[in-house]
């Protein structure tokens, strides 16, 4: 019960310091502050089931993120909403996340890089005494996309023969191993590994072979990913998935673009 009575009270708080700017309730220590980059809202609190909301407006950002800390470390309930503008657009975003201290996350706006957002974050502690503090970032520089291995079927990893760069060389199936041939990142709809796309390499459709090339831009070069694990390549009317063929377990089996299907051969996580 009084898990659920934090979580209503970080709702509200976070609720009225959207709608009237509130910066202060009660017990509740805030700041706020106009920013491009860095810390631009903090807050602070103390006491049993303590809570405390913070509000900001960043300028130009890229990335926006929440930091919570507690003392002792605990599980906390996190509630965030934000306004953004673009040009003459306007549109806004909300979330709410459970975790245990410390934890800093990324929220969403709704643009790639909105001219300015009003951010509000509610946190609090769920389930006992101390102190808590949060701080949201701004940042006008993208971080780094992670650069890990994609999982597909059978547990096999996304493999880029030799650890090549080199034009046409043949992306495959391998065994997960941790090296640098599987080391791939996702940003921007492309598919990158040693600074190459992975690409429909004959732009021939269902069937084709999945090569690394030059990053061109061309729709054979971007994909998206989706919830259920596809790849999607924009290429063909965005119907040819990412595709281990014929559920192969074969180390060396090179990757092709098939029809999408939803099928575990067509599934794989994010680097």
């Amino acid at each position: 019960m009084r898990g659920e009575l934090s979580m209503h009270r970080i709702r509200r708080i976070a609720a009225s310091a959207t709608a009237t700017g509130l910066l202060a309730l009660g017990g509740i220590a805030a700041t706020a502050a106009v920013a491009n980059a860095g810390t631009i809202g903090s807050c602070g609190s103390s006491g049993e089931f303590a809570i405390c909301a913070a509000s900001g407006t960043a300028t130009k950002p890229l990335t926006i993120t929440v930091t919570v800390t507690a003392s002792p470390n605990q599980e906390v309930d996190v509630n965030w909403s934000m306004g953004c503008s673009q040009g003459y657009s306007v549109a806004g975003s909300s979330g709410e996340f459970d975790a245990t201290t410390p934890v800093t996350r990324t929220i969403s706006h709704p643009f790639h890089q909105p001219d300015s957002c009003d951010v509000t974050v509610g946190a609090g502690l769920l389930n006992g005494s101390g102190s808590i503090h949060v701080s949201i970032g701004s940042s006008a520089t993208a971080p780094p996309p992670p650069v890990t291995a994609i999982k597909g079927y059978d547990g096999k990893c996304v493999d880029d023969t030799g650890n090549s760069s080199a034009n046409g060389a043949k992306v495959e199936l391998w065994s997960c191993t941790k090296g640098a041939a599987q080391n791939w990142s996702f940003s921007g709809g492309y598919l990158k590994h040693n600074g190459k796309c992975a690409n429909d390499s004959s732009d021939g459709g269902n069937g084709s072979k999945v090569i690394l090339y030059t990053c061109s831009k061309a729709q054979n070069d971007l994909w998206t990913h989706k919830s259920n694990g596809e790849y999607v390549l924009k290429a063909h009317g965005s119907t040819l998935c990412l595709t281990d063929p014929k559920n192969s377990k074969t180390n060396g089996t090179q990757l092709t673009v098939s029809t999408c299907k939803n099928t575990a051969s067509q599934h794989w996580t994010l680097p």
